[in-house]
């Protein structure tokens, strides 16, 4: 049942002419039907002279969604003192409001408040004139909405231990104080639009969050409540702010408790906020909302964080410590992948990205936005492109917050898929530019000063070879970059990256396990024998190579032969120095090809990789300080089938690592 749009409500007041002692008896009056008007379409405050009638909070409630037309009867006398809505005379009455077109029939009694009641899901409500709003709005969202009480009961094992652990008035339908809905009630009966609900999804984020009694949908950047967990029990997070008549204290009686973000728990499965095993629908876990500053910490180590005020809600930081690992995969049940993902982080969107190759070779990409929202799209169906092969590789143009995703097709051709927040493109790269045809995986990178990408991939002769363009231009070949110079040939796919003087560098292994710098400002121009200047062992995997522009560092790692992990650094133009991050860090040998990345917000290197048990590993230190090791077992992760992707966000400074289990599952590990 839904309360969207008019409901046409028959009020009918009721006179009992005998109402023994000690109750007082029913004193009809002068303008009884002008009275129930007034209760019900303008009730001005008596200090604000704001509109506290039932239908604005109906309407304020809503967001404007729920209305109603009101129609009083004529006056019905029933001369009992309890008038049961259950007794034929009341249902008699009901059936003639039915077939006369009304949607709901309220009994407005006289006497003493602490008659309201109703037909939950039904036809008849009633309730006494001296009753609050709330009273009047409740019993009418009973019956309209079907929606239940939501208070404690003595039945409920919650409440006998706690009396006060239902949501109270920061709901109506807990405590019918003419207060708004929780987002959770909001919601149930679609007065708030399910997006309007963040699903919190990793480790620890930031969230605007939008206050409950503003008018919904929130503004583009905020949510209205932030769920954490997807199934019975669950909590909510939300805002409450003195934002309106209902929910201001313009009189001691009326408003809500306290302003801040509260934190609920929610206990039942029933659409219609019903008890279940029981517990109480919506147990509160502050009964004091939490001003800027304060935080709290659930018995599961969820904790919630505010941050600060907003104009019109507040600014929180919520962290699960159960959600190191999230099955990516289960969560839209995308096709098993074939091989190891590639990540990557939009910072002009705050938004990251994983894409992989599933079984029958077509990429899917599962994103994450700036809101903490989740999706999944088939890249290679919403551009119509041709199937992949090997292991895709993305990149970011930061100018155009473009995702591009790199990929060898079955024929060999490097191709890409592009997009930003809209449709997915492609492009067939190494087919415009006549390029020769590919047996690595290519790699790429952006250098925003000058607006160029740049592409390099290995050849079937072990050769090297580069695709350029600027902008949106045409891509262009770059030519053969190891035959230029009569550099050693590749024995795996290549690492690259510019530095801040605008030098690009391409990072490899040899075929003699050598791991070599090919560099150019325009066109190739130099050779480095990195590992051999340095004296580090042979490589036994491809390297992985970044560069970090706050002390010009060029860094490399790679595994050797005896499966422990090596880098390579040099800042500027300074000769190359190497060292065993292994050993000191006291870290199991690796297998497979390695992830690595610099984290800025933490000042920290990391280092990720696959052990031969199939466990994740980690090596990471603060520069010109001992590496450690971290077996990211200990937050349960399934075991990997191959390498690992990694990634950092700057401003929460998370770190995330992505890889493909044992039963081609993507998995997402954050902290």
């Amino acid at each position: 049942m839904t309360w969207i749009g008019r409901k046409k409500i028959a009020f009918i007041p009721v006179y009992r002419p005998n109402v023994p002692p000690p109750d007082p008896p029913d004193s009809i009056p002068a303008d009884w039907k002008s009275d129930i008007l007034r209760r019900v379409v303008f009730d001005p405050d008596s200090l604000t002279v704001a509109d506290r009638s039932l239908r604005a909070y109906i309407r304020a409630a809503s967001s404007g969604q729920a209305d109603l037309d009101a129609v009083v009867m004529p006056m019905v006398v029933i001369d009992r003192k309890d008038i049961r809505l259950e007794h034929p005379d009341v249902q008699q009455l009901g059936a003639a409001m039915r077939a006369q077109g009304f949607d709901a029939a309220a009994l407005v009694m006289l006497g003493l408040p602490g008659a309201g009641t109703s037909e939950l899901g039904g036809f008849l409500a009633r309730f006494v004139m001296k009753e609050p709003v709330g009273v009047w709005a409740m019993e009418l969202m009973h019956v309209l909405t079907g929606f239940d009480d939501i208070r404690c009961r003595p039945a409920l094992v919650d409440c006998q231990n706690n009396p006060t652990a239902d949501i109270g008035f920061f709901d109506e339908m807990a405590y019918s104080g003419g207060q708004h809905p929780t987002a959770y009630t909001k919601r149930s009966i679609n007065w708030l639009d399910a997006t309007a609900v963040t699903q919190h999804i990793g480790l620890k984020k930031e969230y605007d969050l939008h206050a409950v009694g503003l008018p919904q949908p929130p503004p583009t950047g905020r949510t209205t409540a932030v769920q954490i967990g997807t199934q019975v029990p669950y909590m909510m997070v939300e805002a409450r702010m003195m934002v309106d008549q209902f929910e201001s204290k313009s009189q001691p009686e009326l408003g809500i408790p306290s302003t801040g973000v509260i934190v609920y728990r929610v206990q039942t499965t029933s659409p219609h906020g019903s008890p279940q095993d029981s517990r109480i629908p919506v147990f509160l876990l502050t009964p004091t909302a939490l001003a800027p500053g304060a935080s709290f910490t659930a018995e599961n180590g969820v904790t919630v964080q505010v941050i600060s005020a907003l104009p019109g809600g507040y600014r929180i930081r919520l962290e699960d410590p159960s959600q190191h690992v999230v099955d990516r995969s289960a969560e839209y049940g995308t096709p098993p992948a074939a091989g190891p993902p590639t990540a990557c982080v939009v910072p002009g969107l705050s938004s990251h990205n994983i894409a992989y190759r599933d079984t029958a070779w077509q990429l899917h990409e599962l994103w994450r936005d700036a809101q903490g929202a989740t999706g999944t799209t088939n890249l290679t169906a919403n551009a119509g492109a041709p199937k992949a092969t090997g292991t895709p590789f993305a990149y970011v143009d930061t100018t155009r917050n473009t995702v591009i995703l790199l990929y060898r097709g079955e024929d060999g051709t490097v191709r890409s898929l592009y997009w930003s927040t809209g449709p997915v493109g492609h492009d067939d790269l190494g087919g415009f530019a006549h390029a020769p045809k590919a047996v690595g995986n290519p790699v790429g990178y952006y250098v925003q000063p000058t607006d160029e990408h740049h592409v390099v991939y290995r050849t079937g002769d072990g050769n090297l070879n580069e695709l350029n363009w600027t902008g949106v231009a045409p891509v262009s070949y770059g030519g053969n970059l190891t035959a230029a110079i009569s550099a050693p040939r590749a024995a795996g796919d290549p690492t690259a990256f510019v530095d801040a003087a605008g030098v690009n560098l391409v990072v490899y292994r040899s075929v003699d396990g050598h791991i070599f710098g090919l560099y150019w400002t325009n066109g190739p121009s130099g050779l480095d024998n990195l590992s051999g200047f340095a004296g580090t062992p042979q490589a036994a995997g491809d390297p992985v190579a970044y560069y970090t522009p706050h002390n010009d560092m060029h860094q490399v790692v790679y595994r050797a032969a005896d499966g422990h992990i090596y880098e390579l650094y040099w800042p500027g133009i300074a000769p190359v120095s190497g060292w065993d991050l292994t050993v000191p860090a006291g870290a199991p040998a690796a297998t497979g090809n390695l992830a690595a990345y610099y984290s800025a917000g933490t000042n920290t290197k990391h280092v990720f990789y696959r052990s031969a048990d199939g466990r994740l590993h980690e090596i990471w230190w603060v520069p010109g300080t001992p590496p450690s090791h971290v077996d990211l077992s200990v937050y349960g992760t399934p075991k990997a089938a191959d390498r690992p992707a990694a990634f950092t966000v700057e401003g929460p400074n998370t770190q995330h690592v992505t890889y493909r289990g044992t039963d081609n599952h993507i998995y997402e590990v954050t902290w």
